[in-house]
């Protein structure tokens, strides 16, 4: 991409993502939801100034790794850990019933084989974790009992999405079913999740030392970004998906960050709040770059479809909408906590727009089958912080920074 070009993008990317994402937190609506409505208006849906790429795709890569790292230092490892049956059912829940639901119609009302129709329900499972927690940020409800649960249930969903997209692609390419190399990359992923928090706390500590005898401003968010690409590149080798990096970094900064050899790593306070302060302008900078790329990679033109596909569509949609609502049921409480996390486990994002790109690369789908499922997926998005909006509390005390 030329360095006209990508100054351009960003231009419009940043421009348009800060408009239209203020016009809709103005009306009560996310601003998640004007950003990717910024990539749909910006993408070859509308004006077709912009289309996928691969620079803007690893920058928008690098704009959803620092927001999970944001997630990451208020998340509590603690609380995580105490709802971890309900993360579990909920995330079991949220894989298991939209891939019944959709891989059925699929089958019987699109007519597809099998196999593409149990692609078709796995592209239509996993749950884009950047897109609900934006959502519950921007409304002060990360901390919540209800907010916990979607994020252990968000991150096991990714987890499993990495598993069953390794799955599918070594049945279509031929290789089969390999448990050793299956059990292999579960494990690793176990690893990584356990062990790379640990290992960011030792670093800071390392970064602490060094910060006596640093002569440059600046320090502080250099250092952290190094940290973050590190652990995100870690997280790839690991055979998992690069944000989960970012959330682990974020991790290390937490204050409820829980181990149990704590008292030897314990938070060095003054120095981890200058970190989370110093990434702050970066992460409002390249998270929004995600979002409108979502909506870019949204192709709205090349959808011909017939009143009868669109009503299957529709009925596909509501099938999708219900496996995960109906996954919120796991959780224990009172019914708006149930209904906060069936609706937060709802956008497919980015997570389903790759296996439906991979399903038509491999000609598990064809053309005409992966437009409509893109569809699908592009109503999920935007219906998802919809939904979740409405039920969040509107009088909301914004946090105080620390």
């Amino acid at each position: 991409m030329p360095i006209d070009d990508l100054l351009i993008a960003l231009f419009l990317i940043l421009l348009l993502s800060r408009l239209l994402g203020e016009t809709c937190q103005r009306f009560g609506w996310p601003g998640v939801v004007g950003e990717i409505a910024a990539g749909v208006l910006l993408g070859p849906s509308v004006l077709g100034w912009l289309a996928p790429n691969p620079l803007l795709a690893n920058i928008a890569e690098l704009g959803i790794i620092l927001l999970l790292f944001s997630i990451g230092t208020e998340t509590s490892i603690k609380r995580l850990y105490h709802a971890g049956t309900q993360v579990l059912l909920v995330a079991l829940s949220g894989i298991v019933l939209p891939l019944l639901f959709t891989g059925l119609a699929a089958f019987y009302w699109l007519s597809l084989p099998p196999f593409a129709a149990l692609f078709y329900g796995c592209a239509l499972t996993a749950t884009s974790i950047g897109i609900s927690l934006r959502v519950l940020k921007d409304a002060g409800q990360q901390q919540q009992h209800s907010s916990q649960i979607i994020l252990g249930a968000a991150v096991a969903d990714d987890i499993a999405g990495v598993i069953l997209l390794s799955l599918l692609f070594s049945s279509a390419t031929g290789a089969g079913f390999a448990p050793l190399p299956l059990l292999k990359l579960v494990l690793t992923l176990l690893v990584f999740l356990v062990f790379a928090p640990p290992l960011g706390r030792l670093l800071i500590y390392l970064l602490r030392f060094a910060s006596g005898h640093a002569r440059n401003e600046g320090y502080e968010a250099v250092v952290m970004l190094a940290l973050i690409c590190l652990f995100a590149w870690l997280a790839h080798h690991a055979g998992a998906p690069a944000l989960l990096g970012g959330f682990s970094a974020g991790l290390a900064l937490s204050r409820q960050f829980v181990w149990p050899w704590q008292r030897y790593l314990q938070n060095p306070f003054a120095f981890t709040n200058k970190l989370e302060h110093a990434m702050q302008p970066l992460t409002e900078v390249f998270a929004p770059v995600f979002f409108v790329y979502v909506g870019i990679s949204i192709d709205v033109s090349q959808l011909q479809l017939s009143s009868t596909d669109l009503l299957w569509l529709a009925g596909i949609v509501l099938l999708a909408l219900a496996g995960k609502l109906l996954a919120g049921l796991a959780v224990q409480g009172p019914w708006r906590d149930k209904w906060l996390v069936g609706c937060a486990m709802i956008p497919r994002g980015e997570v389903g727009l790759v296996f439906a790109q991979l399903g038509l690369q491999l000609q598990i789908i064809t053309t005409d089958i992966f437009t409509g499922l893109v569809l699908v997926i592009a109503t999920t998005t935007l219906l998802g912080p919809l939904l979740l909006k409405a039920l969040l509390p509107h009088n909301h005390v914004q946090k105080t920074p620390q």
